[in-house]
């Protein structure tokens, strides 16, 4: 739960309703009924927000800028120790993109760095033995082949089995274990584009009270 607030300074009359629709998808705790958030908003009230990148719950900064387009005047709101201070956007550290990706994107250049460097050794025997390739040349060719994804993979893959009798799986293992976290990122955006076709954004209303 990522909580922050907000405060609508000005708006007119007629679009109450819609600012409190809006709002109404952020609040998970207390009284969420939209005659209680266009109360708050009349009587000038900070308004808690929830803004976790929760399943079906729309993005924040989606709102901002619709408030911004339609010059509807608010304040953000974080929380220090236990009060709200004012605070711009900016402030809120809101991402649409999950902290693991920066990780598992950081693990898999470290990992890809670290294995090609091996791939080098493996892949100089492999140009060695079957195209007679070596020197500085051989030592060229294979560097550059251990830097390209998969292709480099492949090719240690066969050095290590037929040349220095790895095991498949061994070799398997080593040269391509890598490439998991890069198949995790790609099934993570399969999941964002058929989420986007075919799935309710908003996170609340399938509740019965709101319907």
């Amino acid at each position: 739960m990522k909580k922050i607030a907000i405060k609508i300074l000005e708006c007119e009359e007629f679009e109450l309703e819609n600012i409190a629709k809006e709002l109404q998808s952020y609040i998970i705790e207390g009284d969420y009924t939209i005659s209680a958030i266009k109360r708050q908003i009349l009587n000038d009230e900070i308004i808690e927000l929830d803004i976790s990148m929760n399943k079906k719950m729309p993005y924040f900064s989606d709102l901002t800028e619709k408030f911004d387009e339609e010059v509807i005047e608010y304040e953000l709101y974080k929380q220090v120790d236990e009060s709200w201070e004012v605070a711009s956007l900016d402030d809120l550290e809101i991402s649409r993109i999950p902290k693991w990706i920066f990780v598992m994107v950081s693990i898999s250049l470290a990992s890809y760095f670290f294995v090609s460097i091996f791939e080098i050794f493996a892949i100089y025997d492999w140009y060695a033995f079957k195209y007679e390739l070596s020197g500085f040349w051989g030592a060229i060719v294979s560097t550059v082949t251990a830097f390209i994804p998969i292709v480099g993979s492949v090719v240690a893959y066969w050095s290590a089995t037929e040349l220095w009798h790895w095991s498949s799986l061994g070799a398997l293992t080593f040269y391509f274990f890598y490439y998991l976290p890069l198949i995790g990122f790609i099934f993570y955006l399969i999941g964002i584009i058929l989420k986007a076709f075919y799935e309710e954004r908003w996170y609340r209303f399938w509740r019965p009270e709101f319907n």
